[in-house]
């Protein structure tokens, strides 16, 4: 085990896991980089080798994760095989399965915005993939794929807010319904509920001026 500390990828892999970890549970300003090297296993001065400021460590953390996303999104976003509704209905079980593969990223989220000091990551993906997801459904709402009398930008906000809340709020809200089971064994009725009723209010009809 102590032989991996000398592989730097394994190393900096060492460092984003415990990163990920205390910056879910404390946020950005309540965790020091000597707390994660503790963590990691590793010492203060290779956090500095690999990221040098905390603050790159916390942009690091949201773009290894949020990195494979992206390049699934992007993918289906750029590729003709899925137009419209279909299109829209895999972006959706896209966000809502990353979600579920990184159970620490909601957090990280929430913390993020609490963070008082208002920093963003200028090389952030996600304005990118928000310009790409609005282009796209607004050449679907001009070929008549998609209700076209309102914006694309809320379309998107739309289904990115309703997958986001869920993971923010299922553990607390499932549990005061009469819904049985743990909340996590909930999420592909939920999933399936997004899909019906969404998909349905942005499907193009003659009452909203679609084709």
């Amino acid at each position: 085990m102590a032989s991996r500390r000398y592989d730097p990828q394994a190393s900096r892999a060492d460092i984003l896991d415990a990163a990920e970890r205390l910056f879910a549970e404390r946020g950005f300003g309540d965790v020091s980089t000597s707390r994660i090297a503790k963590k990691a296993g590793v010492s203060q001065s290779q956090i500095h080798y690999h990221f040098d400021t905390k603050r790159k460590l916390w942009a690091a953390v949201f773009q290894r994760r949020f990195g494979v996303y992206f390049e699934r999104q992007a993918e289906m976003l750029a590729g003709t095989e899925l137009e419209g509704l279909d299109r829209l209905g895999a972006s959706i079980r896209a966000y809502f399965d990353f979600f579920r593969e990184n159970p620490l990223f909601i957090k990280l989220l929430g913390r993020a915005q609490l963070d008082s000091r208002g920093e963003r990551d200028e090389e952030s993906m996600a304005p990118e993939l928000m310009r790409q997801g609005v282009e796209v459904i607004a050449r679907g709402q001009r070929e008549g794929r998609l209700r076209n009398d309102v914006p694309p930008q809320f379309i998107l906000i739309g289904f990115l807010s309703l997958v986001a809340f869920w993971f923010q709020a299922r553990d607390q809200y499932v549990p005061q319904t009469d819904l049985e089971g743990p909340p996590e064994s909930h999420d592909d009725a939920y999933l399936d509920f997004i899909l019906k009723t969404y998909l349905r209010g942005v499907a193009p009809g003659k009452e909203h001026g679609g084709s």
